[in-house]
Formats: structure tokens, sequence, C-alpha cells
């Protein structure tokens, strides 16, 4: 016989509902959806003895994690990558040797993670050429928006010292005028990343789903964003639901990317053809729904990329990636078809201009109900966006792992210790705001517990051996951390309105999805110190209503 409802107690349950931090005794679900949420006697009422029960041994239960942005195959393709995080020159060379050795017959070498100021010197082809000079080596920064080529990459992808640079990115070059082999934002986006995907097959983007929706299961993640959707990716997800036992396990919210390279009229067919697949995927029933488009339009403080208001500490200030006069058609086409924009802002000048494209959207579709638009990151913002970006309802998608002190350094470094670096990362002025968080991986660990420990501390979540900071202008960010609850209210109920989903999904609340991961760690009674304790936190994830994996 099918056992409808199920039962929990003994448990130590947060519900992420709005003024809500009781941590409840119990919990019924029924089916896919909760029923009840409370007392242990309320719950053994509505239960018959004969119906499943779980003693949950006084265990933290929370809703699913809820990853709000996140790009899911590549994400999967960063567990077979060399890591290079905080390694210099010379230990990336040998990390390059070892990975040979151990991959005699590879026709290239994909690496990632590398950081400018970890490297020790200005990354230079010449460099990996010195231990790699016969095939293709492509390593990936940290935060993917610039990537290292040896001189076999260069030449087997054709680009010469004379191939102009794309809108919006740079083939960086040294003074005599030769690629240096650091490529910058779209010289990636459009160039590196299609390059490197023609390398695989469907055979290989289902096994990179396969280790993507594991790690996920494992850590709790229930629904996410993916935030670069493409023709081949959604093919490899829609052949995955198809030949994989049980399908996609957890739902995929996509946005699909839109480039800036090609005319204003080849942005727009853009966007028609993500709400064609959009509606075509509606039809089929499964957990693969295209939210709405992605828009990147400036770069990264790390490579002096990101769109600022006043010049970087060495006075460079480069313009943004896409104009306010871009935009404002593209986001005004996707909300009229009731598609989600999502616009990745870092700098302060980057997010005004979203702001400005976002209400002259709202302007031009005045009947349309609230679209929901979202802006990534804003990492460098003014109190003032934060202020518009309230009143206009905009969703503040953040990421606090981009804040680890592992990365700070050469962010605060590039813009010069300045005033800006005293409102790093303010995640508590967004108060007002509808905030969501999410992991950016596979540009950070994906994780969820390094991120709130990170949004609670800004202590390290990624390398617990770096010590506290002692500096007193770093100590004063402690006034944007946040509370516990808080940030776990962001990753779950934020991310889900997020995603338009707040209704049913992201809250344990009765009617919503049977959505919960149950934790071997308890953040509440014993610290927030707790939360470093990542790959041991989770014991198991359910989805609707679904036991979905368990710890071994």
């Amino acid at each position: 016989m099918t056992v409808s409802r199920q039962l929990f107690t003994n448990g130590r349950i947060f519900t992420s509902n709005k003024d809500d931090s009781t941590l409840h005794e119990a919990f019924v679900i029924n089916g896919n959806t909760v029923e009840y949420v409370g007392s242990t006697q309320e719950a053994k009422r509505i239960c018959s003895n004969s119906e499943q029960a779980t003693d949950l041994g006084g265990r933290v239960v929370l809703p699913g994690i809820i990853d709000a942005h996140t790009h899911l195959i590549q994400f999967g393709s960063s567990f077979t990558k060399v890591n290079m995080l905080g390694l210099d020159a010379v230990a990336i060379q040998k990390a390059l040797v070892q990975a040979r050795e151990a991959r005699p017959d590879s026709d290239y070498l994909l690496g990632k993670a590398f950081l400018f100021d970890a490297v020790g010197k200005p990354p230079h082809r010449k460099i990996l050429d010195e231990v790699i000079p016969d095939i293709p080596v492509f390593i990936e920064s940290a935060d993917l928006h610039s990537c290292w080529l040896n001189s076999k990459a260069i030449e087997v992808m054709g680009i010469t010292p004379d191939t102009p640079n794309p809108v919006g990115g740079e083939f960086v070059k040294d003074d005599q005028g030769e690629l240096t082999g650091l490529f910058l934002e779209t010289a990636v986006a459009d160039y590196v990343w299609p390059y490197t995907a023609s390398l695989l097959t469907l055979e290989d983007r289902l096994n990179l789903l396969d280790i993507a929706f594991e790690a996920y299961l494992a850590t709790g993640v229930t629904a996410l964003a993916d935030m670069a959707m493409e023709e081949q990716d959604l093919k490899a997800l829609e052949e995955y639901h198809r030949v994989k036992p049980g399908g996609i396990p957890i739902p995929v919210h996509a946005y699909w990317i839109v480039s800036p390279k090609g005319s204003p009229k080849d942005h727009l067919e853009i966007v028609r053809n993500a709400a064609s697949h959009r509606d075509r995927l509606a039809k089929l029933n499964i957990p693969l729904i295209i939210n709405g488009i992605k828009i990147i339009s400036d770069g990264v403080v790390d490579s002096c990329t990101a769109y600022l208001s006043k010049p970087y500490a060495d006075g460079s200030l480069p313009g943004p990636i896409w104009t306010l006069e871009q935009l404002k058609p593209v986001i005004a086409l996707a909300d009229s078809l009731e598609l989600q924009t999502a616009v990745h802002a870092i700098g302060d000048a980057a997010s005004s201009s979203a702001l400005d494209a976002f209400e002259y959207a709202l302007a031009q579709n005045q009947s349309r109900p609230a679209p929901r638009f979202r802006i990534e990151h804003l990492e460098v913002v003014s109190k003032e966006s934060i202020k518009r970006l309230t009143n206009l309802g905009i969703v503040a998608s953040l990421q606090p792992v981009h804040a680890d002190p592992i990365y700070v350094p050469n962010w605060r470094k590039q813009l010069g210790e300045d005033e800006r670096c005293d409102r790093a990362f303010p995640w508590t002025e967004y108060h007002h705001s509808h905030v969501a968080f999410g992991s950016d991986a596979p540009t950070a660990p994906h994780h969820p517990f390094p991120n709130l420990y990170t949004a609670t501390t800004r202590r390290s979540g990624v390398d617990p051996k770096i010590p506290p900071p002692t500096d007193e202008r770093i100590l004063s960010l402690d006034k944007f951390n946040l509370k516990l609850d808080t940030a776990i209210r962001y990753y779950t109920a934020g991310s889900a309105y997020s995603l338009r989903v707040g209704d049913s999904k992201g809250q344990l609340k009765p009617g919503s999805s049977a959505d919960f991961c149950v934790l071997s760690i308890d953040p509440f009674a014993d610290g927030v110190e707790t939360l470093r304790e990542a790959q041991a936190g989770v014991l198991q994830t359910w989805v609707g209503g679904k036991s979905m994996w368990t710890k071994a």
C-alpha cells in the first residue's frame, strides 16, 4: 500500500517563513506537499498510527536550498579540471605537468580557478609553454571572466594578433603587440567557451550533469537557476530527462544567455527564441523551465573590467559590455514576452544602467504584471541604487562566497582601498528588498554552508586556514554581516521568490512542496562555526516528498 502521509518528529524544523524563527518539533507531508508544521502532539493527531513515521533524533531540518545563480554543466565540468586556486606560477606549472603525466593521452588540458594576485606575475602564454608546449591548455580564472591560454590553444582557435577584439572583450597583448594568452570577458564567452564546448560529446554532457546533480543533492539543494543556458546545454538536459531513470532530479530554472555580438536585430531574435523554448518546454511537463534571459552587462573587479563610476587604482575606467541603449529594447521585449531578465552588474555604473533599463521596460509595458527583474552580484553598488532597486521591486541576487577572504585582497587592491571598499558587499542594506542567494558555481564552491558561513562571519568558507582579519577597515565590514536565520531565508524563500515559485517552494508551510534537507550539524545551537563542516552537513535531501539522496 502506498503511504500518503509521512510523519517526522523529534526535530528542529526551520520553516523559512517570514518572521518565524521558531524551531518546530514535527511536520507532516502528504504526498508531495507539506500538510503541517508545529507540535508533535498535533502532528500525531493528523497522522494515524499505521502511517510512516520518522524520528529525526533532534536533527535540524531546513527547507531545500535553492541555488539562485549557478552554471550547471560548467559546474559538472569543474570536477574534471586541474584546480589552480591559490597557486603561484611555479605551482601552476607543476600542476600541469602532473596532470599531463596522469593523462598522457589527453588532447588538451583544462584548468580552473587561477587568482591574479596568487600567480605572482601577469599571466602569459610563455609560462604555460615552458611545461606544456604541444597540446592546448586553457585555465579559467576563479571568476570565469578571464582565461589563460598557452600558445597551442591560441593556435588551434585561430586567434592572431590581427584578430579584432570582440565587443566587450579583449585578447590581451604585450608591449610588442604579441598575444599574451590572457583573454578577457567576451573573448572568453564568445571564443573560448564555444571552442571548449565543441570538444564535448552529448555523452560527455550527460556525465557532467550526473556529477552536478549528485553534488547538489548531496548538499541539500532542491532547485537551481542556470544562468547561461544555450542550445547545446538545453539539448543535453532534455536528453538527460529522457534517458536517465527518474529524469532530471531537481527543477532547473534556465536563463537564456544573450550575447552582445551581432546586431540589435540578432539580440531581439535570441529573446524570441528563448520565449519559443519556454513555451515548448511548458507543454512537456518536465522539471526544466525557461524563466528568462541573462545579460552580462559588465565584467569583474578582479581583472578591472567591471563598469564603475570612478577609476580603478591603476587609473583605468572601462566602459560597459552592454550600453544602456542596447539594453533597453532587449529587456523591454523580454518583459513583453513575460520573460524575466537577469542582468550581471558588478560595478556601480553597471547596476545604475540596469535600473535605468528596467524603468524603461516598465514604462513600455505598463499593463504587464510585475516582471520580477533581477540584478546579479552587485559587488560595488551605491546606496542610491539600492533604494531604487527596492522601490522598483528588483531582486538582488547575491553570492556571499565572492566576499570570501581568499578573493577579497585582490578585489580591494584593484579598487585602491578607497571608500568603495568600506561598503564592500553591503548585504544588510538590502533588508527592505527581495534578496536571493546563490553560489555562482563553479566560480566558487557550490556548497550552501560555506556561503552561509561567509555571509554571517566574513570568514573564509573556501579555506578555513585563512586567519581572521585584523585590519580595522575590514573588521568594520562586520556591520554588513547577516543573522543566520536571515541568510537561510535568502537561500530558500528568497531564492524561490526570485524564480517566481515562492508560493510553492522555499518554505516549509502547508501547501508548499515537500522539499527539505536533514542536517548533521546544528548552527542554531552550536554556532555558525559548524557551517564549515560542509560535506558532513547534509544527511538527507528530499524533493517533492521523495527521498532523493541519503548520506552513505
